[in-house]
């Protein structure tokens, strides 16, 4: 059943993803009290939730801030997600079914109907149907322990903001990513799936690392 506090948490971690909340701002309770109409109690609730969870930090003299992340950090999230998403992957490709390979063709078409727009409005529209395009190959891996592991790595806030980080041809090179990995699902070929899942995530890495491969147009 949905609290008060759970639903201020969802909310919070919602803006704090989308980039409603920037790395090292504060988050009053005074303000998110007035935001959702509710009392300081659900509110604390929320905000300790936050906190536990890794999206925010409490510091002495100025509350609670969302949480920033070093450079270190980031290549270890990533490392991380590269490791189990291209696992996962591959046995996607061994155990997904027609109906899930046209629902990802689907996502993608939608992914890609404003072309590779890199305005903050295309972006945030994108970043929505991304999730579930991942959510959806972790679901076909029919493997719960590494779905639970993946989840762990990839709620965090730097994971889903990626796409504000890329230019026009790095948001293009995902795009090729992702019709790659549906023509491996269709070949159910594992090896391929995972390859190429790896270089979709270790791209993402260096994107937000500051780094700028050379893509070709």
């Amino acid at each position: 059943m949905e609290t008060v506090a759970s639903r201020i948490y969802a909310a919070i971690k919602a803006q704090i993803i989308d980039g409603h909340y920037a790395p090292g701002a504060r988050i009053t309770e005074q303000h998110v009290a007035a935001e959702f109409n509710a009392s300081r109690t659900p509110v604390r609730e929320a905000m300790r939730q936050l906190v536990a969870d890794g999206f925010a930090l409490f510091k002495p003299n100025s509350g609670t801030v969302v949480r920033e992340w070093t450079a270190g950090q980031v290549r270890e999230i990533f490392d991380l997600r590269a490791l189990i998403e291209s696992e996962i992957a591959g046995l996607a490709a061994e155990r997904i079914g027609a109906a899930d390979i046209a629902t990802l063709e689907r996502l993608q078409d939608g992914i890609e109907s404003h072309g590779a727009d890199t305005d903050a409005t295309n972006t945030a529209r994108i970043g929505p149907l991304n999730r579930e395009f991942h959510g959806l190959i972790a679901q076909a891996s029919q493997n719960e322990r590494l779905v639970a592991m993946l989840s762990n790595a990839i709620e965090v806030p730097i994971v889903q903001q990626t796409f504000r980080r890329y230019t026009g041809a790095q948001l293009a090179r995902s795009f090729g990513h992702h019709r790659e990995l549906i023509e491996a699902f269709r070949a159910h070929d594992g090896a391929w799936a995972r390859c190429v899942m790896g270089s979709h995530i270790h791209a993402a890495k260096h994107t937000l690392l500051g780094g700028r491969p050379h893509v070709q147009p």
